[in-house]
């Protein structure tokens, strides 16, 4: 007899942990709806002590507004099973399954109730939807806004430099594009020619920093035959002839030798030049636009480029403002090359709230091409659907964290804080961030509250 008591103590107790340790909050009530058992998960849904519950009246509660609708009710009053989403305490929300349960006579005595938090997958849903509305609306701005292929205007800046492109497109001057490195004055270079009546012609780009010195003349005049050993015999076309009647972009065009620049000003004022060893002036009808990262009447004072060439290039200057005077584009850009680079390599990435937030406050010293660069190796190296924060390289993460904190509690909290909405991202669940991370569940559960849901 002794032995039986012992099992029926120990189904007892198994039976107490299983109904106390489960991930589901479970309500137990009487056949009046007065609450009668409860387990601590469905307590802290309720944000009440087990003994505030036990014995009030189901009905008490869903009047001062711990939740809503109650199942529990619902159950008693259609005498069937119910499923419902509930608003509980304190803005969460929660799914619900209740259940009759009839006695052997077949009357209604308890009314089980299962509730699970749906907070967390409602605010990713809700997360999602925002993020698509945002890209929704890129892709809009995009339409309505990027009128030049690869050139995003949503700045004011940007705007007054596509003006000036649609202005000076229309006519034959001489173009100087000015801006640091990376600001997208090749794109420019192409959108002037691709607006201008030239665009049907040939458009040819030449790197004047890329060549040796040797060969920068050869390049862009030519030379006739027997000029030198390995020469063709025939001689060869330069690029002034064969983008006659089109354009030619010199980029870098402060790295033009000194000695060459007196033969590139015969040309921008007779339209003519003479190929290396040649006799003859050639004609031409070629659009010139040069660019540069340099300060060129700064190198004119320091008698490194010609004062007369200079004057004759700065007919039509354009500056490229940098892209971190022009945030507004910064995001429209990432999506653009995004979009590019997913449909490059057949892959669906998108980038996360926070990455974003992040690209914002960097400081882009490689300007429109760093950030083209960085979305495509994002893409190329993204094992999920979504890249965030740990995938981005750390001289962004730390850049970003240092420039937008003073102290190194601020810093130490943003780390975490990046760390938490990463982790969190992945796996919306307070037992997988303690898990991953190392750290007990509990602190897991009041870092998500304090960094997810701000509280």
């Amino acid at each position: 007899m002794n032995r039986e008591i012992e099992r029926l103590l120990e189904t007892n107790q198994e039976l107490e942990n299983i109904f106390e340790y489960s991930f589901e909050g479970i309500l137990v009530t009487d056949a009046d709806a007065n609450i009668i058992r409860v387990n601590n998960v469905s307590a802290s849904f309720m944000q009440l002590t087990k003994e505030e519950i036990l014995r009030t009246n189901v009905k008490v509660l869903e009047e001062k507004g711990i939740f809503s609708p109650s199942a529990v009710l619902r159950v008693l009053k259609v005498g069937h099973p119910v499923e419902m989403i509930q608003r509980a305490i304190g803005g969460r929300y929660v799914y619900v399954r209740a259940k009759p349960v009839y006695d052997t006579n077949g009357k209604l005595n308890r009314v089980i109730s299962f509730t699970r938090d749906l907070t967390e997958l409602m605010m990713l849903k809700k997360q999602l939807e925002e993020t698509e509305d945002e890209l929704n609306q890129y892709k809009r701005d995009l339409h309505e806004q990027m009128s030049i292929e690869g050139i995003i205007s949503n700045s004011e800046r940007m705007k007054a430099v596509l003006h000036m492109v649609r202005k000076v497109a229309a006519v034959n001057s001489h173009v100087l594009l000015l801006g640091e490195t990376g600001v997208g004055k090749s794109i420019i270079a192409k959108a002037i020619h691709q607006l201008s009546e030239r665009e049907k012609e040939p458009f040819y780009v030449v790197n004047c920093a890329a060549l040796p010195e040797s060969l920068i003349e050869v390049e862009l005049f030519g030379y006739e035959g027997g000029m030198f050993t390995g020469a063709e015999r025939g001689g060869k076309k330069g690029l002034f002839e064969i983008a006659n009647g089109g354009t030619l972009f010199l980029d870098e065009i402060g790295e033009l030798p000194i000695h060459l620049q007196a033969k590139l000003l015969h040309v921008l004022q007779e339209k003519q030049f003479r190929p290396v060893g040649g006799t003859e002036q050639l004609d031409i009808n070629v659009r010139m636009i040069t660019a540069t990262n340099r300060d060129l009447k700064e190198m004119v004072d320091k008698g490194l480029f010609r004062e007369d060439l200079y004057y004759r290039l700065n007919i039509f200057p354009i500056t490229i403002p940098v892209l971190r005077e022009r945030r507004e584009d910064i995001i429209p850009l990432a999506h653009y090359f995004l979009h590019q680079h997913n449909t490059a390599y057949n892959k669906q990435v998108r980038l996360s709230p926070k990455v974003l937030e992040t690209f914002l406050s960097y400081g882009w010293e490689g300007n429109v091409r760093e950030l083209q660069n960085l979305i495509e190796r994002l893409v190329v190296m993204a094992d999920h659907s979504v890249i965030g924060m740990i995938d981005l390289p750390e001289h962004i993460c730390a850049s970003s964290s240092v420039k937008n904190n003073t102290t190194l509690k601020e810093i130490l909290a943003e780390v975490e804080k990046s760390i938490i909405l990463e982790v969190y991202e992945k796996d919306p669940s307070s037992y997988k961030v303690a898990e991953k991370l190392g750290i007990s569940q509990t602190a897991a559960t009041r870092k998500i509250k304090k960094y997810v849901h701000g509280k």
